[in-house]
């Protein structure tokens, strides 16, 4: 049987610390954007305090928002990766700069971050615990 607590109670140290999607050749460390993650919050909120009117009556520029949301995921949401590159093959350091570029450059990479980032099942403390143990379970078996 399934209770509330296994569905919904989260983990806030990986909600904060991070967790790291796995794409293959690289790798990119992502906190929960929300939950306890207030640092998230509070820097949206603040980002979008002049546009509270344009919010309000949904006339606020898309691409002006699109830009504050890239923003705020690069100083509170993409923690660090590993083994980015740019288009031309080159790595690209872990920065500010870099990040920015990256979710400009890529909609579709960062329209992937902000889902994962959003799904409280991958921060679900029951999720974690059972990947856990799957994997101490493998290691032992290996």
């Amino acid at each position: 049987m399934t209770s509330p607590y296994d569905l919904f109670k989260t983990d806030p140290g990986i909600e904060t610390e991070g967790l790291t999607l796995d794409y293959g050749d690289f790798q990119i460390r992502i906190a929960r954007a929300g939950g306890a993650n207030r640092g998230f919050v509070r820097a949206l909120e603040a980002r979008l305090k002049p546009y509270r009117r344009q919010l309000q009556t949904e006339t606020l520029d898309e691409q002006v928002a699109e830009r504050i949301l890239r923003e705020v995921y690069a100083d509170h949401v993409i923690l660090g990766w590993q083994g980015v590159s740019d288009a031309a093959g080159k790595p690209m350091a872990f920065t500010r700069d870099n990040v920015l570029q990256l979710l400009s450059d890529l909609p579709e990479l960062f329209r992937d971050i902000q889902d994962q980032a959003g799904r409280i099942a991958l921060f679900r403390a029951k999720e974690l615990e059972d990947a856990k143990g799957n994997s101490r379970r493998r290691s032992a078996g290996s």
